[in-house]
């Protein structure tokens, strides 16, 4: 029978040999992750850089941008896994190792020298398990000390995040998202003289989170008004069944009005688009001028885009808090009280388009529950 002291020694350098093999492991991913991290770094400051060109269409190369992106952040499940069961099972027979010597060479009573001993113990317990949890977040780059470094693919089409943790122009980019309106009429089916107006919101690149607020008005009237968070939300792919980081050509509806075309759609007709993001202070906002189609209105390519430094704004858990106003924008001050940050996009149209109803009727504020899709 092997003696007690000797055993210890036994049960020390095992110990010491899976500390070895489990710190060239540590080191094994600490190289794999630094090329990693190298080719995310310089993926996103190509991408960064890129956006700066707002006056020509770069939407494909931030997109091919993106998917290269992922393509270096995402590592495999099955490396992934096994690489996490090795660890696993070494940080298992350390613990019961450590735990067992110290088992081995207890003499009782119980005393204040005896915890003086285990608090090593405990110490590297808990040194173990952190090392474990560090090293789990880093193979797969959730750790949230990483999260500005290296964003998640999902975060660069993230206005508000770009626009709160990276110094990135918020113009720039949502120049190349390309932003435009359609108006889509469609006859209603209970009254043969009204038509059923749907607004969608265009992006050639989905630029998504960030809160909006749109009017359509004219010289006398706003026919509509609609506000909220936009969030894309795109299922993973029905076959490879990776993450879909980013999309092109899609369409946001944004609500609906009614109308029996008896107000002027001429020259004077035109929209406002407000976009509010976390990390500024002024909104972007977009002027639209429409041209007539057979069935539709759809936005000129070329609004005006600005900056309107008369709205000072902030937010804070999820509120939009405005600390002043531009006089300019229909109904916009009316309507504050309800903008809240929390994924949805509300709509009403404040006067009746329709020549049998009240135009003293007051604004019902409705919920747009139409997805996003892609044409």
């Amino acid at each position: 029978m092997i003696k007690t002291s000797l055993y210890t020694f036994i049960l020390i350098s095992i110990t010491g040999g899976l500390l070895t093999l489990l710190s060239s492991v540590g080191i094994f991913i600490s190289i794999t992750m630094q090329r990693r991290l190298e080719r995310l770094q310089e993926t996103l400051e190509e991408f960064i850089n890129l956006s700066y060109g707002s006056d020509a269409n770069l939407t494909t190369q931030m997109y091919n941008l993106i998917e290269k992106y992922q393509l270096h952040y995402i590592y495999p499940k099955q490396p992934q896994g096994l690489i996490l069961r090795y660890i696993d099972l070494n940080v298992f027979f350390i613990l019961l190792l450590w735990s067992f010597a110290f088992i081995m060479n207890y003499e009782p009573p119980f005393s204040l020298p005896l915890i003086m001993q285990i608090s090593p113990l405990m110490i590297g317990i808990f040194a173990t398990l952190f090392f474990r949890r560090l090293l789990r977040n880093t193979i797969s780059l959730e750790n949230p000390l990483l999260g500005t470094i290296v964003p998640p693919p999902l975060k660069l089409r993230s206005i508000s995040f770009l626009s709160h943790f990276i110094n990135l122009s918020v113009m720039s980019v949502l120049k190349q998202a390309r932003l435009s309106l359609m108006l889509t009429f469609n006859r209603c089916v209970d009254d043969s003289d009204a038509w059923n107006v749907a607004v969608d919101l265009k992006e050639e690149l989905s630029c998504d989170d960030f809160f909006y607020y749109l009017a359509l008005y004219d010289n006398t009237s706003c026919y509509f008004a609609g506000f909220g968070e936009v969030i894309c939300r795109f299922p993973s792919d029905p076959i490879t069944d990776k993450p879909v980081p980013v999309c092109r050509n899609i369409n946001i509806p944004l609500g609906c009005f009614m109308t029996d075309f008896s107000f002027d759609l001429g020259t004077d007709f035109q929209a406002k688009l407000l976009i509010f993001t976390r990390g500024e202070k002024h909104p972007v906002q977009y002027n639209y001028r429409f041209m007539k189609g057979r069935g539709f209105l759809a936005s000129r390519t070329d609004p005006v885009v600005t900056v309107n430094r008369r709205i000072v704004y902030n937010i804070k858990k999820d509120e939009l808090n405005v600390l002043s106003f531009d006089p300019n924008i229909p109904r916009f001050q009316e309507l504050l009280p309800h903008f809240k940050l929390n994924g949805s996009r509300y709509y009403f149209y404040p006067l009746s388009t329709i020549r049998k109803q009240s135009k003293d009727s007051p604004p019902h504020i409705q919920i747009c529950r139409k997805g996003v899709f892609i044409d």
